[in-house]
């Protein structure tokens, strides 16, 4: 795993609380960061007093939490509060780029509704009079064997609606995210460079993306067609961070209530602050209850897509079609309205036909695709940028990441998707279609891995039991000890975060059905309506997602 992708910003919610700060994010790819940028106050010693002296305008909350007692320990406020003893440069924003390919990745499979006319046309080789070729009026999301026919034209639009609301299981509304500590700070003890510890943060998101996608074919043949669709997309974004944990030592700063091995002494989280120079207190820094929120939604052009395909196959009851999809990059993605590269895809199409019975007319059909990205922010790191913000007690300049934030680009995941299904045609004017659609992701450009781990703080040993959970040995969180003894077994032992955290880079499959109905209504003027429903939890998921849409061809 990167240095940059240790912490994961995954952030959050529909519904911000009313006191956290509200930051306006440039657009709607950073709008998960930037509920996580927050003012910082600094604190330092006057007398024995804190006392404020400036603030960190802007700043990631970069994670600063070492393994040492603080102030009762063999460390000086000033080694603690020194920036140039701060070289840990994970913050928690790092790992929203997890939830940025998530969304790429998304935009990219997302199944538009096929330009495939619903009445296509042949020529009658004896009579040379135009007909309607086959006996169904098509599927909504798989290509058909057939091309539209020569010379011929089809025009659609469709509207579809995806609101994701969960993230590899794990409700979108009610996440909690671990980074697991463990970077080498400037802080030297024994020779030895002290590492930092876990940290937890409470997050919250709605994402939710639309889109009216319109087509156009043309029949350059019998047997090929070329098909341009543009979509616009509506995208719209909400998040908040809060309930920030730094998990340094064992305690709150109350006397002789969690180390055992020293009940007299005052265990805190003395080295904990999230940001460097924070005054280090048992008081402040190693919590923030409440961080920031941000919402914003954009509209406009997606990402052209053209289409070619040629029928190689064809008679009666089969069709065979080998084409490719182009995606551009028209659409802008730092407000996910594309996906920022181009893509490609290259595919086979093939649909069979029953002999009619009764008037029903049984299709099934078989698409296979592999797709291609190019490198995208949306695949990249996000990067902080290096701020320095004067003390008001005349010599402290502390230096700390904040916003705004760049991105660098990195590979979108490869997708092979495949669909099977069929359609039911129940006469030449009704159509009702049947698909499981796949989506193979990341299996050479792989996607960021996400799962559920925990992290145990070393070195304390908290008596209350019901406060402790142990990392098994795949760091999967187990049942907490039942007496000290089992405890002071365990090691490492001691409060323990939980939460989702990354793991590099993965492959993983996403399944989803579809039910649709295609009504011919006058003419040649198809009506269609389809519901797709997600069956995994893999990646971001919308579980039910409608489409409506009107084609006619000519």
């Amino acid at each position: 795993m990167s240095h940059q992708t240790k912490v994961l910003v995954l952030a959050a919610a529909v519904v911000g609380s009313v006191y956290a700060q509200s930051q306006p994010a440039p657009n709607v790819f950073n709008v998960l960061s930037w509920s996580s940028v927050f003012n910082q106050t600094v604190f330092n010693l006057n007398n024995g007093n804190e006392q404020a002296i400036g603030v960190l305008k802007q700043a990631v909350p970069s994670v600063y939490a070492y393994g040492a007692n603080g102030l009762n320990g063999p460390l000086s406020t000033a080694a603690l509060s020194s920036t140039s003893s701060f070289k840990v440069d994970t913050s928690i924003v790092q790992l929203n780029n997890a939830v940025n390919s998530s969304i790429a990745t998304a935009l990219g499979v997302i199944p538009l509704a096929s330009p495939a006319s619903g009445v296509i046309f042949q020529t009658d080789p004896q009579t040379g009079v135009e007909l309607p070729a086959a006996s169904t009026l098509g599927p909504v999301f798989t290509e058909r064997g057939e091309t539209i026919g020569k010379h011929k034209w089809y025009i659609g639009v469709t509207h579809d609606d995806f609101h994701f609301t969960s993230l590899n299981g794990h409700s979108l509304n009610d996440l909690q995210v671990l980074y697991k500590g463990g970077d080498q700070s400037g802080i030297v003890v024994n020779s030895s460079n002290l590492t930092s510890y876990p940290a937890t943060f409470d997050m919250g998101a709605d994402i939710r993306l639309s889109q009216d996608v319109a087509f156009i074919t043309y029949g350059v043949t019998d047997r090929f067609d070329v098909s341009v669709g543009l979509p616009v997309v509506h995208a719209a974004v909400a998040a908040r961070t809060y309930n920030g944990i730094l998990y340094d030592g064992g305690g709150t700063g109350q006397q002789g209530t969690n180390n055992p091995a020293s009940p007299n002494n005052i265990d805190c989280w003395c080295a904990g602050t999230f940001n460097p120079g924070a005054f280090v207190s048992p008081f402040r820094n190693f919590t923030e209850p409440i961080i920031g929120q941000s919402s914003l939604g954009k509209t406009g052009f997606g990402d052209l897509l053209l289409r070619v395909k040629g029928t190689v196959i064809h008679n009666q009851h089969s069709a065979v079609a080998v084409g490719a999809d182009l995606r551009f990059a028209t659409g802008d993605a730092q407000n996910y309205l594309g996906t920022g590269t181009n893509s490609v895809k290259p595919f086979m199409a093939m649909s069979l036909y029953t002999s009619a019975k009764h008037g029903i007319v049984l299709a099934p059909h078989l698409n296979a695709g592999w797709q291609f990205s190019g490198q995208s922010v949306l695949g990249g790191q996000l990067q902080p940028k290096t701020l320095s913000a004067t003390m008001t007690d005349g010599i402290s300049t502390l230096t700390y990441d904040g916003a705004p934030l760049t991105a660098t680009k990195g590979y979108l995941p490869d997708v092979f998707s495949w669909a099977l299904g069929s359609e039911i045609a129940f006469g030449r004017r009704n159509t009702v279609v049947v698909d499981l659609l796949s989506n193979d992701i990341g299996w050479i450009h792989g996607a960021p891995g996400l799962v559920t781990g925990c992290a145990p703080t070393p070195g304390f040993a908290p008596i209350n039991l019901q406060s402790v959970t142990v990392c098994g040995p795949t760091g999967i969180p187990t049942s907490a000890p039942t007496s000290l003894t089992a405890l002071q077994s365990v090691t490492p032992s001691g409060l323990t975060g939980i939460g989702t955290t990354g793991t590099g880079t993965t492959s993983f499959s996403q399944y989803s059905g579809a039910f649709g109905y295609k009504a011919r209504l006058i003419g040649n003027l198809v009506f269609t309506f389809n519901a797709l429903v997600r069956f995994d939890n893999n990646g971001l998921t919308a579980r039910f997602t409608p489409l409506y849409g009107l084609g006619y061809s000519f």
